[in-house]
Parts: C-alpha cells; structure tokens; sequence
C-alpha cells in the first residue's frame, strides 16, 4: 500500500507541473534613464521576497522579457553603475497574460551611498478592472477549431464583440472601422495583421474597450501577442510526452501490484 500511495503523489505532481507550465506568465519591461532614453544592458532581477527567481538584461532598446514566471506576485531590483538601485514592489503576474511594465532610472549622488529607490507595483491601465481585455491561452489556441495560421479567426472564435472583415484579412471591434485595430508582437508594433503561427504565441490579449493612453493612436482594438521561444516549446512537448509515458507506466505498474495483492 505504501507502494501505491507513492506512486499515487507522484503522479500528482507531475500532472501539477505540467498544469503550472502551461498557465506561466510573462514580464516585459521598459528600463529609460533620467533624461527618458532607453537604457540597454542594465541587469534586472525577479525577486520573492528578497529571493532571486531569475535575472534578465535589457537589449538594445532598453526592453527586457522574462518568460515562464510562476502567476504570483514579485519584486523586480533593477541597477547600474552610476545609478540608484531600483525596487519595484508587488508586480503580480497573472497566468497566461503579460505584465508590461515602465522602470525609471535616476543618477546617484557622487560621494553618496547608494540609494534604493523603492515604489510599489499598481495595475495598468489596460488591466481588467479599467479595460475589457480577452486573454487567449496556449490550450485555447492549441484546441481551437481553426487554422493555426488563421489569427484572425482565432481572435473572432474567443474574444466578443470583434468580427472579421468580408475578405478575413482584418478585425472589425464593437463597429469601429477596418484598419483601427493595432497589433503589438513582443512589444513592437505591426503594421497589419502580423504573420504569426498560432503555435509560436505563448499568450495574446484583445482590448476592446478602455485601451491605455500610450496605445492613444489606435481607435478601435487593441491585439498585444507574445511569441514563445522555440526551444521553450520542444520542451514544453518533450516533457508532455514523457510525462503521458511515466504516467502510463505507473499505471501499469498499480494495476500489476493490484493483482498481485488479489492473488495473494
């Protein structure tokens, strides 16, 4: 019995991490100076507490992505030399959803000790509680009923009040006009609707009410996507199939030890 009950929770925790896998969030960020220019290579880390989860750099624009967090809330502790640390306080990531946040860098005083500069994390605007937003999970995406090339079609299936134009290239949201819709992959701006497999989006949102001031230039909807890295995403399969055969495994293996007992 003790046997059993074993294999038992370990099968539990695995189709829990497999589950957490699938439900990550995402922080991207925005690092700018005293002077409001992108900063690049400036180290960020993610933080529990006072516990380093993971780090990240800002590339040449001053923008970083972590991809993969546990939903739950962190502190983000950004530095750079000549700069006062920075500490960004109860930054809660949702799962399946992006965090998009702005990190302003200020000069330390020479002569001075550093200062850490700390602030605490509020929700953006385009957060559900200000703006109508749809989030669309890998699983949605993944089981849908249309093409994986087709995202258009899979933004009209999930998200109300958003049709397609006659010739399915574009979105009509709540009546606005063809071409007010804007497209962010990863942070960037599209022109159109963006190439993206259905399969390389890791998680999208569509606004279609309340959209934030920084988006002002769009008068309709609003379809921020987040691409997941290829590597991330052979894992993500190689550790589903494995699991699928460790849990076969272990089934065949209760039913044996349940047989054994019966002819016992």
């Amino acid at each position: 019995m003790k046997t059993i009950k074993s294999i038992l929770t370990m099968s539990v925790l695995i189709i829990s991490s497999a589950v957490v896998s699938q439900s990550a969030g995402v922080i991207k960020g925005t690092i700018f100076d005293e002077k409001s220019s992108p900063m690049p290579f400036v180290p960020v880390a993610i933080m529990q507490d006072t516990t380093i989860i993971t780090t990240a750099q800002t590339d040449i624009n001053g923008e970083f992505t972590v991809k993969e967090i546990t939903p739950g809330k962190y502190n983000i502790k950004t530095f750079y030399s000549g700069y006062n640390i920075q500490l960004l306080k109860a930054v809660n990531v949702n799962p399946n959803q992006t965090r998009y946040i702005t990190i302003n860098m200020s000069l330390s005083t020479t002569g001075l000790p550093t200062i850490v500069i700390t602030a605490t994390f509020t929700e953006p605007a385009f957060d559900s509680k200000f703006s109508t937003v749809t989030p669309i999970s890998i699983s949605q995406i993944e089981n849908i009923a249309v093409g994986k090339t087709d995202l258009v079609g899979m933004i009209v299936c999930l998200t109300p009040g958003v049709l397609q134009t006659d010739d399915g290239k574009d979105l009509y949201v709540r009546g606005s006009r063809r071409g007010s819709t804007a497209y962010y992959v990863d942070g960037n701006k599209i022109m159109g609707v963006p190439e993206v497999p259905g399969m390389g989006i890791s998680g999208m949102e569509v606004l279609t009410g309340g959209v934030p001031a920084e988006y002002g230039d769009c008068t309709g909807g609003l379809v921020i996507i987040t691409t997941k890295e290829y590597k991330w995403e052979m894992n993500r399969k190689e550790n589903e199939i494995n699991d699928r055969k460790e849990r076969r495994s272990k089934e065949q293996q209760i039913k044996q030890n349940q047989e054994n007992e019966d002819v016992q």
